[in-house]
């Protein structure tokens, strides 16, 4: 997946995923992204291990389940949604370092403004380069 490919994601996937977001705060809220080819259709929320307003670990067990569910579901991962309760809607220093997956897509919620942003990119070896998609309704 590079920064000229195109995504989309169905309106009711980003209400979901807003929604729960918004229930973990003021830690970050942390999922993946599913769906086929290039369409992201569903949300699957991860519960974090430590709460905090900067960063996230996770039981790996549950994100091995998580996983799993993904693949029965006949879906694949196409990213990883994490929140910035106080940071702008772009990848941190920590998000660029220990970004492992660079297959995925990055996708970030801001809860810093009023009006609430959700941005994607793509990571790969600390290089950061922002995605475009689409809003399906």
């Amino acid at each position: 997946m590079g920064a000229s490919h195109h995504l989309s994601i169905h309106s009711k996937v980003i209400d979901e995923l807003t929604s729960y977001c918004h229930e973990q705060l003021p830690a970050e809220g942390y999922g993946f992204l599913a769906g086929v080819g290039r369409e992201i259709t569903h949300f699957f929320p991860l519960k974090i291990l430590d709460p905090s307003p900067c960063s996230f670990g996770y039981v790996p067990e549950v994100y091995w389940e998580t996983i799993k569910k993904i693949r029965l579901s006949k879906l694949c991962c196409l990213g990883i949604i994490h929140t910035h309760p106080h940071l702008p809607a772009y990848p941190s220093k920590s998000d660029a370092k220990y970004w492992e997956r660079p297959e995925l897509s990055c996708w970030i919620l801001s809860f810093r403004e009023k009006q609430k942003k959700l941005s994607a990119f793509q990571i790969q070896s600390g290089q950061i380069n922002p995605l475009i998609y689409e809003i399906i309704y």
